[in-house]
C-alpha cells in the first residue's frame, strides 16, 4: 500500500536529483538563466520593454503570415538528401480559415518508400558507428538552430494546427526541452558501467547498439514536439528512420528535419516520407529488415499494425519492436474536500485547451453532489468566457478542430446528446473554419458510453455522484473505461488522496493530484498509457531511449591477467 507520508520527502529529493543530473545543453541553459542579474532596475526595465517586444513580435509574425499565404511551403519527400516531388500533391489548409492554403505536401508512392528503406539501410552501418559525443553535438546544435529561428515554426503551428500563440510557444518549448533532455539522457546512459561478481580475469563491457534494421515513425498532428520525438529518439540511439508525419503536421515536421540536416545529420539517417498511412504501413512491413515502429495512433489502428506484422512475422530477420501511445478516456475525479476554483480552472484548461484534441485531454469528470452547484456555475461561466476564433490573435483561447473527421465526430456527439442536460455549447459551424463551441453535458447514466469511449474535440461529459457513494464512484472511475492514459484527483485531505491513488493506480498511467490531467506546462515529464492507451513506454525518459537500443554485452576473459590491471 502506498505510504503518502513516506513519499512526501521524495518530492524534494527528486528535485535535487534532477538538478544534479542536468548536463550538457540543459545545464548550459540553466546556468545562463541563473547568471542573469536579479535587481529591481533590471526587472523594471524588462516590464517596460514588454509592450515594445510584443509589438515587434506581432509585426514579425504578421510578415511571416503574409509571406506564407503568398507562397505556400512546398514539402517534398526526402530520401537521403534528395527532395522528390510526386504527382500526389496534398494541400494543407488552415482549420480556422479553410480557403487559405499553407503548404503543398508531396506524398511518396510505394516505389519511393522502398527507396527510402534502402537509403536507411545504406546509412545504418556508418551512423551506428558514429561516436555518442558527435550524435549529441548534432542534437544540441539542432536545438540551438530551432531556438534561434522559431518564429516561422511558431506561425506554422498556429496556422496549420490552429493552436493559440501561447499553446504554440509551449509546444516549441517542449520540443527544445525534449531535444536537450534526450541528449543528456544518452550522455548518462553512455557512461553506465556494469560490475559483475565473479572471476578477476573477466572484463565485461556494455554497448548501446541500435536495432538490426530500420525503424519507422508514424507521427500525429497534435504536437510538433511529439511528432519529432517519435522519429528523433530512435535516430539518437543510432538507428536509421523513416519519418511519416500526418498531413497536418507535415509542414512543421519538415522544418524540424531541415534544421537537423543543417546541424550536420548525415543523409539517409532520417528519411522524410509523408505518405498515405495504410500504404506506408503495408510497404514498411513488407521489408525483411523492418525492426520497429514508433507511433501514436488509435487503438484500432494499433490492432491493425499488430495484425499485419504478425501475418508477416516469418519474413523478418528479427522480432519488430512495436511502441505506441493511444488516446485515453481521461478523467478528473473530484472529492467533496476539493477546492472549487482549482477544479474549475484545471477542468476548463484540460477539456478545451487546443479544442480538446490532445491524447490526454479531459474526457470525463466525476463531481460530488455537494460541490456540483458551485462547480457547475463557475464551470459554465468560465467556459462561456472563452474566446473562439483566429488563433493568431493574442486574445483567442481556442481555435478550430483540425480535421474533417474530428469535426464530423463532434457533430454526431451533439446530435446524440440533444435530449441530455446541456449546460453550454452544442454549436458547430464550418462555413469558414471547423469551429465547435465548448460543450458540457451532464450524464445521468453511469454506464453511458460517453464515459468510457474516447473522442477528440471540445466536449466534456460530467457525472454527478452522491457524497455517500464516494466508494462506488471511485470504483466506477477505475473500471469503467478500457483506456488508461491520464487522470487527476482533486482533494485536500491526505488520507483521501492516498485512498484514491491506491484505487486508481491501474486506471491511468499518469496520475496527477490537484492538477489538470494534461499535466504541468513546466518541465518535461515521462508520458505514456497502458490498457488500450498504448504500450506505456514513457516517452520523455531515458527508459524510452533504451527501447530503441539492442544492447551488446562483450565479455573478455584473460587467462593470466596483469595484477596492475585489476
Amino acid at each position: 500500500m502506498l505510504n503518502l507520508r513516506s513519499l512526501a520527502p521524495g518530492r524534494c529529493v527528486a528535485r535535487i536529483r534532477r538538478l544534479a543530473s542536468i548536463t550538457g545543453g540543459a545545464r548550459d541553459a540553466l546556468d545562463k538563466e541563473k547568471s542573469l542579474p536579479k535587481v529591481d532596475s533590471l526587472s523594471q526595465q524588462l516590464k517596460e520593454d514588454v509592450p515594445s517586444r510584443r509589438k515587434n513580435e506581432k509585426v514579425l509574425l504578421g510578415h511571416i503570415v503574409q509571406a506564407i499565404k503568398r507562397k505556400p511551403l512546398e514539402v517534398p519527400t526526402i530520401i537521403g538528401e534528395e527532395p522528390e516531388y510526386t504527382m500526389d500533391n496534398q494541400r494543407v489548409s488552415s482549420p480556422h480559415e479553410l480557403t487559405t492554403i499553407l503548404a503543398q505536401v508531396y506524398y511518396a508512392n510505394r516505389k519511393q518508400i522502398e527507396s527510402a528503406i534502402k537509403s536507411a539501410l545504406a546509412a545504418q552501418n556508418t551512423w551506428s558507428l558514429v561516436p555518442t559525443p558527435q550524435r549529441l553535438a548534432i542534437w544540441r546544435r539542432a536545438a540551438d538552430l530551432i531556438e534561434e529561428d522559431q518564429s516561422r515554426l511558431l506561425v506554422f503551428l498556429v496556422l496549420s494546427l490552429s493552436k493559440t500563440l501561447d499553446d504554440a510557444r509551449r509546444d516549441i518549448r517542449r520540443l527544445l526541452r525534449s531535444l536537450r533532455a534526450n541528449a543528456d539522457y544518452l550522455e548518462h546512459l553512455s557512461e553506465l558501467r556494469f560490475e559483475i561478481q565473479g572471476d578477476m580475469n573477466v572484463f565485461p563491457s556494455f554497448h548501446l547498439r541500435p536495432m538490426d534494421g530500420f525503424v519507422a515513425a508514424l507521427a500525429p498532428f497534435e504536437s510538433v514536439a511529439l511528432s519529432a520525438s517519435l522519429a528523433l529518439c530512435p535516430a539518437l540511439m543510432g538507428n536509421t528512420v523513416l519519418w511519416n508525419p500526418s498531413l497536418e503536421v507535415a509542414p512543421v515536421s519538415f522544418l524540424i528535419h531541415r534544421a537537423f540536416m543543417e546541424a550536420g545529420l548525415p543523409a539517409g539517417v532520417i528519411n522524410f516520407v509523408p505518405a498515405n498511412k495504410r500504404l506506408f504501413l503495408d510497404t514498411i512491413t513488407d521489408a525483411v529488415h523492418f525492426a520497429g515502429l514508433n507511433c501514436q495512433c488509435s487503438a484500432s489502428e494499433y490492432r491493425h499494425v499488430h495484425k499485419i506484422v504478425s501475418d508477416k512475422l516469418e519474413r523478418y530477420i528479427c522480432f519488430p519492436r512495436l511502441v505506441a501511445e493511444c488516446p485515453g478516456q481521461n478523467f478528473h475525479f473530484v472529492h467533496a474536500s476539493a477546492k472549487v476554483e482549482t477544479v474549475v480552472s484545471a477542468s476548463v484548461q484540460a477539456a478545451f485547451g487546443y479544442a480538446g484534441q490532445y491524447a490526454n485531454s479531459l474526457s470525463r469528470m466525476y463531481v460530488p453532489t455537494s460541490l456540483w452547484p458551485s462547480i457547475r456555475d463557475q464551470l459554465v461561466e468560465a467556459t462561456k468566457s472563452l474566446h473562439i476564433g483566429d488563433p493568431i490573435e493574442p486574445t483567442t483561447d481556442m481555435g478550430a478542430v483540425i480535421n474533417v473527421e474530428g469535426f464530423h465526430q463532434m457533430q454526431k456527439m451533439m446530435e446524440r446528446t440533444e435530449n441530455m442536460e446541456r449546460l453550454c455549447g452544442g454549436i458547430s459551424d464550418n462555413s469558414n473554419g471547423r469551429f465547435v463551441h465548448p460543450t458540457i453535458i451532464r450524464v445521468d447514466d453511469p454506464l453511458d458510453p460517453l464515459l468510457c469511449e474516447p473522442f477528440v474535440g471540445p466536449f466534456l461529459p460530467v457525472f454527478v455522484y452522491p457524497d455517500d457513494s464516494f466508494a462506488d464512484a471511485l470504483k466506477l472511475t477505475a473500471n469503467q473505461s478500457r483506456y488508461a492514459l491520464s487522470g487527476s484527483i482533486f482533494a485536500k485531505r491526505d488520507e483521501v488522496i492516498l485512498h484514491c491513488l491506491n484505487k486508481l493506480r491501474m486506471s491511468a498511467s499518469n496520475l496527477y493530484v490537484n492538477e489538470r490531467c494534461t499535466g504541468s506546462n513546466l518541465g518535461l515529464t515521462p508520458f505514456g498509457g497502458n490498457r488500450l492507451s498504448g504500450t506505456n513506454d514513457k516517452s520523455g525518459s531515458a527508459y524510452f531511449l533504451m527501447r530503441w537500443s539492442s544492447p551488446l554485452l562483450i565479455e573478455e576473459t584473460v587467462e593470466n591477467p596483469d595484477p596492475s590491471n585489476r
